[in-house]
């Protein structure tokens, strides 16, 4: 039973053979299985991670600001209800006198800021919560259509603790 080649028990072991190993030819076929594999799990992660990344374009978005962090006196707070508009404590209704009004508030602000080299918003815009806002965009018009040198404009809000 046994040849002289393959020993006592019968089996040859290739790397004691006098020839060496015997290679086969590199296969040329593609192994499609682990192929559509990757594929899928590649698929699947794509579907979830999808809709995940379309939550709009990426903007910088605006800081909410503590109110300690505002120098008094060196700003203008105009306040918006659904009676009309108010610089400090005076109500204005009609556009030319609360326009009058904002200019000489915005000059006696910005000298004061200019002084103690403050580079804050000068002009802080309230809303009050049952207002229509409507009535806010007409004050925003005005403001924004008037002469006056209105380079910022700070809505002014409540943070959610102490609104609570």
């Amino acid at each position: 039973m046994s040849s002289g080649r393959l020993g006592k028990r019968g089996r040859r072991i290739p790397y004691k053979s006098e020839h060496g190993s015997g290679h086969s030819s590199p296969q040329a076929d593609i192994n499609v299985t682990p192929l559509v594999d990757v594929c899928l799990v590649l698929l699947i992660i794509f579907m979830v991670v999808t809709p995940m990344l379309g939550r709009g374009k990426d903007v910088k978005l605006p800081v909410l600001a503590d109110a300690t962090e505002w120098k008094e006196g060196e700003q203008v707070f105009i306040s918006v209800t659904n009676e009309g508009v108010w610089i400090d404590q005076e109500a204005y209704i009609e556009k030319t006198a609360f326009l009058a009004q904002l200019e000489e508030e915005l000059k006696v602000a910005a000298g004061k800021a200019t002084a103690t080299d403050y580079k804050g918003p000068l002009l802080f815009l309230k809303g009050d919560q049952e207002t229509d806002w409507r009535n806010l965009r007409i004050v925003m018009d005005w403001i924004s259509n008037s002469e006056s040198q209105v380079q910022d404009i700070a809505l002014v809000v409540d943070l959610a603790e102490a609104a609570g």
